[in-house]
């Protein structure tokens, strides 16, 4: 707007309260707040669903992380135990088939069917343990992939000053769980269910609905719609991505603007496309864009 426009518009709002800025300030700020984004709200939530993780390990094996352990480090040792007792009932197995064969060959005697019943019951409760434990580590895993897809999207969004920060964290906490309660993944692609049926959005060609399209409808009343740190202010850039069967991401494909000039740059870009840094998206990206850029 230009000077006399902006005064007129003062006018009009009385004794209203006004911020001002020129469109570099504004840039500055624009770039500052994602900044803060990445520096103090994506680490701490972050940090929180590695709490949660751990903590779903412990509920789930009874295994508690070490102090100083990191949770990849914590997970890797507790599929190593899954594998000792993986080659326990191997031996076990091995047992069985002995046991049996005394039996058939009828060298066996009274104590050696007891023993083939207790191994036998040693060995059962021991494959259902192992499988119930896998069963529910592996339902844990695949939620908190979903989760950290759907904090990756929140990240970027701009909510309104005149409400306490408290609230607004409280609100994106719940609604990020209300939507990791109903998430999916078919052909390795994030849905949203209702009664089973992918949801879909009318306001987008009936496409099933994106983690960002959901987060923005659930949180309309508390964004500020009038400003966005994608790619630039009012600018949001379209992002393809290609995943195989089990979810890897094959290819990723969007528009790197001319602001991006270094690694650095591109690191907080792919950030503010809300691309969760550490994640498989924002690594393929990284890798496929920042070839041919200098780190500083």
């Amino acid at each position: 707007m230009k000077k006399d426009e902006v005064l007129k518009y003062v006018e009009t709002k009385g004794d209203e309260s006004f911020i001002v800025r020129t469109e570099a300030e504004e840039k500055t700020f624009l770039e500052n707040y994602g900044k803060k984004i990445e520096e103090e709200i994506i680490p701490g939530k972050i940090s929180e669903l590695h709490t949660r993780y751990d903590d779903d390990i412990f509920s789930v094996t009874g295994t508690k992380k070490n102090p100083t352990e990191k949770t990849y480090e914590f997970t890797k040792r507790v599929l190593a135990e899954f594998k000792t007792k993986a080659e326990k009932t191997s031996i076990l197995e091995k047992e069985i088939t002995d046991l049996k064969k005394q039996i058939a060959d009828g060298t066996g005697d009274k104590k050696t069917l007891a023993d083939l019943e207790a191994v036998q019951r040693a060995y059962k409760e021991l494959e259902d343990t192992k499988t119930k434990e896998i069963t529910d580590l592996r339902t844990q895993f695949e939620k908190y992939k979903d989760e950290s897809e759907i904090v990756s999207a929140s990240s970027g969004l701009m909510f309104k000053k005149n409400i306490p920060e408290t609230a607004i964290k409280s609100l994106v906490k719940q609604v990020i769980g209300d939507l990791t309660s109903i998430a999916s993944r078919q052909d390795g692609k994030l849905l949203f269910l209702k009664d089973g049926v992918p949801m879909r959005n009318y306001h987008n060609g009936l496409n099933p609905y994106t983690a960002d399209e959901l987060l923005r409808e659930r949180l309309k009343d508390v964004l500020d719609a009038g400003r966005k740190i994608d790619g630039g202010p009012g600018i949001e850039s379209e992002i393809i991505k290609e995943y195989d069967k089990q979810g890897k991401i094959m290819k990723i494909a969007l528009v790197i603007p001319d602001s991006v000039k270094n690694k650095g740059d591109l690191g907080k870009f792919l950030v503010s496309q809300k691309l969760l840094r550490g994640s498989q998206e924002y690594n393929k990206a990284y890798a496929e864009y920042s070839d041919n850029l200098p780190y500083e």
